[in-house]
């Protein structure tokens, strides 16, 4: 054994890059191996974090096949099923509120603002979910003007001191202010569970015997997870959905609430989801880094087999038996692939401590993934003991005649399966490449899209509702006291944010119908330069109606509605259609249909979204500073965040920009790994053909032909690979990319150009490795042999 470490030891200070170059191509695929498995055991655990949740679950009421807002309740119809079964041990009606509220708290000098989220909701959240009360009263929001705050919510606000007891005050519409008091402090929820981090408050009597209005999410915890067919079958037997709906086809489905994340729906700003496709994509890309990895282990451990074959049979020679030589050698490579192990740990350590994991989901701290750190170093050594096995066996499985003669490597099977290895390799690696280049194209599809409005000179302000109803002249003179803002305009809603907004049933004619409606300023079109292709424009007159409001729809839904300019419509509000804008797109792109369809109102509902638009060519960090000054002068506490549209798509495309970013690391990762292995692979030929290099010389070969035959096998092997991956990954893009409204197109250079990639990768690598050779002197080369 000494004398087989003697012998690796050698062979590392003469061979350091190769030997070096192979140890980290092992690690990085270790860490990238336990970062994706930290992601998908995110997604697979996503709300398995509520001791309750296989008993939890979701109430929808499904009106007709596909119903992607089923979810959303009426509180009277949610509270009717609540009481109707006795399996249904706890239940709960979750309220979300459509933007963040400005919350104060301190006072005096010492007074600081906060926006955060309410969830309105019944006090038996706290049994439905088995929240982890940290501090405080579990039962607190059975009292009025109680509050609910996440742990790192009260560090926030109070430091280190107690939250209990002290004081929250947020600011309504008219200026008027409410006091909370809060009553508990509850520990976080993991990003990967539909409950959020918010400020959970009692819920008063809204809605309380309304059977129509919904904007409620119903949650129930059941005896025990069978009854969930029970209280369906009961409840959908006993109800008459015909008197309160007139629809005889509508029943209640119990979802569980393991359950919700893979279930699609139009409602992602609310609701959680995700695709199980993209799991097992993850799931795969893990398995074959460490298929290659391994690849790249066996072929540079065979490749190390002229230099160590004459120390290996020393030892025959000196009394070592067979079995003794492979179990060492194995235990070698186990020795190796547990230290690469231990490294890629180091490795994820650093990446996480610099925060160059921000793109993963999942938290990528290592104390939290114990059982994972466990399972990867079991995999390390059966990667050690299968990349070895074949190493040891080759190594020792030639007579001492073979070795001295000196062609033991060049056997026509030990090639061929290499050369499959090495092949493998180059599939992956042009798949991968292939599939991020669409990701990226499509991203960039959805961002450079004409969406129908401008975005690219807009600042985007969140306001309070107090400043918004009490302070917005004051702060759009402010703004426009810099030369360089043109004008400002408002809305209830982030637009181009978000996949829902609040959605109304209205009547054109006889025809019912729905579509989103977006509350904005009578300049808002003007501001947004958003066109309006036939009748007006809102005016100032518009916003000053009572009683009459004022909209224009976009023309997906007025060609999916048939309407007309000038048209009066009723429903949950009365107006009359004052124009429509061509193609104006307000939900990503994984949304089509009539959920493209939007309409824009004038009345007077809160606008607390401002948007700032900017003269062409204008100092946006001026513009930045002024906008500061402006919100400061109003109101100095407030934690104001100024945006631009790049930052909102980041916000809105972050699954795709995930995948992207995924995708594009692991086909970097498979690159650095083919050429690792086509590193060992031409250090192994290199090895073996030394005397036909010389001789092929001393006949007056030159360098460059040298280099080009070399050159020529490895791009044989690339060209074989692309004809097997480029098809397959047609098809996976195209798939892909079925998945959007709007597409990019599928390009053909895409597929020669990832050609191109991994070809000139290969011939870099395959010219260096066979450099030295290619120089050396041919009467030192035939001698050696």
């Amino acid at each position: 054994m000494k004398t087989l470490l003697r012998n690796f030891l050698s062979v590392f200070r003469r061979f350091q890059m190769a030997t070096l170059l192979n140890v980290a191509g092992l690690t990085v695929a270790f860490a990238a191996f336990l970062i994706i498995m930290m992601q998908i055991e995110y997604e697979r655990n996503f709300d398995r974090c509520h001791p309750t949740a296989d008993r939890v679950v979701r109430l929808d009421r499904v009106r007709g096949a596909d119903d992607k807002f089923a979810p959303i309740l009426s509180r009277a119809f949610a509270d009717a099923v609540f009481q109707s079964s006795p399996h249904i041990e706890k239940s709960t009606l979750i309220l979300t509120t459509w933007y963040p509220f400005y919350l104060k708290v301190g006072e005096g000098e010492k007074r600081r603002g906060f926006q955060e989220t309410f969830g309105l909701c019944y006090p038996e959240i706290v049994d439905v979910f088995d929240f982890t009360i940290l501090e405080g009263d579990k039962y607190c929001l059975r009292n009025p003007d109680m509050a609910m705050i996440p742990e790192s919510l009260a560090k926030r606000m109070f430091d280190d001191a107690s939250a209990i007891g002290q004081h929250i005050i947020t600011t309504h519409n008219l200026g008027e202010s409410t006091s909370m008091t809060v009553g508990a402090v509850y520990k976080d929820f993991p990003k990967n569970t539909q409950l959020e981090n918010y400020i959970y408050l009692p819920l008063d009597d809204f809605g309380k015997e309304d059977w129509h209005t919904q904007c409620f999410i119903g949650y129930m915890l059941l005896d025990k997870p069978e009854s969930r067919q029970a209280v369906e079958e009961n409840f959908n037997r006993i109800f008459n959905f015909k008197e309160h709906y007139n629809n005889e086809d509508m029943h209640i489905s119990l979802v569980p609430l393991t359950d919700i994340y893979y279930r699609p729906t139009s409602l992602s700003d609310y609701i959680k989801s995700g695709d199980p496709s993209t799991v097992h994509l993850l799931f795969l890309i893990a398995l074959l880094v460490i298929l290659v990895a391994g690849i790249n282990f066996t072929n540079f451990s065979t490749s190390l087999a002229p230099i160590r074959m004459r120390s290996i049979n020393t030892q025959k020679v000196l009394g070592s038996s067979v079995s003794e030589l492979r179990l060492a050698l194995v235990s070698e490579a186990v020795c190796i692939s547990i230290l690469a192990c231990l490294l890629a740990f180091l490795l994820v350590y650093v990446l996480n401590e610099l925060q160059w994991l921000s793109f993963v989901e999942a938290d990528t701290l290592l104390r939290n993934h114990i059982g994972l750190m466990g399972i990867l170093l079991v995999v390390s050594v059966g990667i050690g003991l299968v990349a070895g096995l074949y190493p040891a066996w080759y190594m020792t499985s030639f007579s001492l005649a073979l070795v001295l003669k000196g062609n033991f490597g060049l056997s026509k099977s030990g090639r061929r399966m290499r050369t499959v290895l090495i092949g493998f390799q180059y599939i992956i690696s042009i798949g991968l490449i292939i599939g991020a280049m669409f990701i990226q194209l499509q991203n960039r599809h959805m961002r450079e899209f004409n969406l129908g409005f401008d975005k690219d000179q807009i600042a985007i302000v969140e306001l309070n509702p107090e400043m918004a109803m009490l302070h917005k002249d004051a702060y759009s003179a402010k703004l426009k006291e810099y030369p360089e803002i043109e004008d400002v305009a408002f809305s209830s809603l982030l637009v181009g944010g978000k996949d829902s907004y609040m959605m109304q049933s209205m009547k054109y004619g006889d025809k019912e119908y729905y579509t989103y409606m977006l509350s904005v300023s009578w300049n808002f079109l003007r501001v947004m330069g958003i066109e309006v292709t036939e009748g007006r424009d809102f005016t100032e007159a518009d916003a000053k109606r009572d009683t009459v409001t004022t909209f224009i729809y976009n023309r997906s839904a007025r060609e999916r509605i048939q309407m007309e300019a000038g048209h009066e419509i009723s429903g949950s509000m009365r107006g009359y259609i004052a124009g429509f804008t061509d193609d104006v797109r307000v939900v990503s792109f994984r949304l089509g249909g009539e959920e493209a369809d939007v309409a824009f109102i004038v009345n007077h509902d809160p606008k607390p979204v401002s948007y700032i638009r900017l003269r062409a060519g204008a100092n946006a960090e001026e513009a930045v500073n002024h906008i500061h000054e402006a919100l400061a002068s109003i109101d100095p506490a407030y934690p104001a965040d100024i945006r631009f549209y790049d930052s909102v798509f980041d916000q809105l495309y972050h699954k795709e920009q995930y995948l992207k970013n995924i995708i594009s690391l692991f086909g970097l990762l498979a690159i650095i790994l083919s050429i690792v292995g086509v590193f060992g692979l031409v250090f192994f030929e290199t090895q073996y053909r030394r005397k036909e290099i010389g001789i092929r010389k001393v006949y007056g070969a030159s360098i460059g032909e040298i280099l080009v035959m070399f050159n020529l096998i490895y791009l044989r092997i690339v060209l074989i690979c692309f004809v097997i991956a480029a098809p397959v990954a047609w098809y996976g893009v195209n798939k892909w990319l079925e998945n959007f409204s709007s597409r990019t197109p599928v390009y053909w250079w895409t597929f020669p150009l990832a050609f191109l990639m991994i070809a000139l990768v290969t011939a870099a690598t395959v010219t260096f490795q066979n450099w030295q050779a290619a120089t050396e002197n041919p009467v030192e080369s035939i001698h050696i042999e």
